[in-house]
């Protein structure tokens, strides 16, 4: 067996050496790093040839690819980058990650390092018998052999590559499947259109990988670099639902506590009339008592704490849940509101509320004109301009004979024994609200100028005349005038 020349070999590492290094600092790193995994392979087929100078070079190079394999494959372990964190120099030789695409430059580097080590191996002193009168004795031939291990080692080498961009070609096809499902399914579910945008780019991208012609258009790795693209933007557009669902979540619980708060004001209401004999249908109750019990259960379903250990498809179930939760609550408040107004209000133009006559101080505003009287804060402005208007019209304020009453004087001014037409029952009048006020429209009444004045512009500033108090109306009153804001039904 021949030897390959010490001298040679040991050149042939300095420069590969070299230019391994000039790779690394002068290359961009897409090229620089396959060009130093080559060159990496190339060195230790030499450093075999250097320590075993009669190895084959077939078998130098085989040994080369199983060792920079053994080294690449080492980083699905956790001890390379314990090595790496005590002796960071030790990257050169042990690289930083494992990266698939590493194993088809080694196999590469492999081949051509065997070339090299079969290109500089002498060929054996031969003689032609038959021929041996034609030439000198002293007259010897030498020359490479390679056009066998040549041709082996690329084909070899080409079996290598062809398998691993025909495998990652079968990734990134899949990968791209997968991105098509959830670009589809992330349509108005993200908290940001622009991570749709990006996933859809990356997938054009990834589709333009696939469909080049290996090794001229598409190079070893350039498939697993779209796959990575791929994940990384599956992944932002995974966080961005995530993000929306949560703040969706976060909208409906906001949205269901205060018709939660409203439901079980409106029980407790109904509660107190049923012990004074005026309760509405238990049943009617009783479906309300579900109903908020549901909601709470949903709500203590859907803490922060339950969210944050959701899935990404529990958490976009959440907000539809309860969203219908609060359909539910509404809808069985609303119909104890009617049934206990069945009981209560005698009059279809008269609405019950839970709340009439209990406003609190923050909720009212009194009158500057008329300390001694207040109405609802929210409606309070447009009533001084109109009497601003008034004043300008007429020289003189606007007289207010009553505007809120409490619960206990709403009690005062009626009586079930013997109803006093002009007040409503407890609950059922909108002075109660805080939005209707009594104005003096002097002896004239309907036919003065006071109320031909607010009938004409009341309106443009918010307060108007209800047609049940009109001269036609159930109870013809040309001093009542309400807020636009009064609620007429539920």
């Amino acid at each position: 067996m021949t030897r390959v020349p010490r001298t040679a070999s040991a050149l042939l590492v300095l420069l590969v050496v070299a230019a391994g290094l000039a790779a690394r600092e002068l290359l961009p790193g897409a090229v620089g790093g396959p060009v130093g995994d080559g060159l990496f392979a190339v060195l230790v087929v030499l450093l075999v040839a250097l320590v075993r100078p009669r190895t084959s070079p077939v078998v130098a190079a085989v040994v080369a690819l199983v060792v920079c394999a053994a080294i690449e494959l080492s980083h699905l372990t956790p001890y390379p980058a314990q090595v790496l964190g005590r002796l960071p120099e030790a990257r050169y030789v042990l690289g930083t990650t494992f990266t698939v695409t590493d194993l088809a430059w080694y196999a590469l580097g492999a081949a051509v390092g065997g070339v090299l080590l079969a290109a500089v191996t002498p060929r054996p002193r031969v003689v032609d018998q038959s021929l041996r009168h034609l030439r000198s004795a002293g007259e010897h031939r030498r020359g490479p052999r390679v056009v066998p291990l040549v041709l082996v080692l690329l084909l070899a080498g080409g079996a290598v590559v062809g398998w691993f961009m025909w495998s990652e070609t079968q990734d990134l096809d899949a990968k791209v499947d997968d991105a098509r499902a959830a670009h589809a399914a992330s349509a108005d579910k993200v908290a940001d259109d622009a991570v749709r945008a990006d996933l859809e780019a990356a997938i054009g991208d990834a589709e333009t990988v696939l469909a080049g012609t290996p090794v001229l258009d598409r190079l070893p790795g350039d498939a697993t670099d779209a796959r990575e693209r791929l994940d990384r933007e599956l992944e932002t557009v995974h966080d961005s639902r995530v993000e929306f669902a949560l703040a969706e979540a976060a909208e409906a619980r906001t949205a269901l506590e205060p018709a939660r708060r409203r439901a079980e004001g409106v029980l407790a209401a109904t509660q107190e009339l049923r012990e004074d004999g005026q309760g509405a249908d238990e049943a009617v109750s009783a479906a309300l008592r579900t109903s908020l019990d549901s909601a709470d259960e949903t709500l203590a379903a859907t803490d922060e704490k339950a969210l944050a250990e959701a899935g990404l498809a529990r958490l976009e179930d959440v907000a539809a849940g309860l969203a219908v939760r609060l359909g539910d609550l509404e809808g069985a408040t609303t119909d104890l509101l009617t049934a206990q107004d069945a009981v209560v209000c005698p009059e279809p133009d008269q609405v019950w509320f839970p709340q009439a006559g209990k406003l609190s101080e923050k909720e009212l505003a009194p009158l500057p004109w008329a300390p001694g009287y207040a109405v609802r804060a929210d409606v309070v402005d447009g009533l001084v301009k109109l009497n601003d208007a008034y004043r300008a019209h007429f020289g003189e304020d606007l007289t207010v004979n009553s505007a809120y009453r409490s619960y206990d004087q709403q009690v005062e001014v009626y009586d079930p024994e013997d109803p006093n037409p002009l007040a409503a029952p407890p609950g059922c009048s909108n002075h109660g609200l805080g939005t209707a006020v009594d104005l003096s429209m002097g002896p004239e009444g309907f036919d003065g100028d006071r109320y031909a004045w607010l009938k004409e512009h009341a309106e443009q500033f918010g307060w108007t005349h209800p047609d049940w108090a009109e001269p036609n109306g159930r109870l013809p009153e040309p001093w009542h005038w309400q807020s636009v804001k009064t609620p007429v039904e539920y």
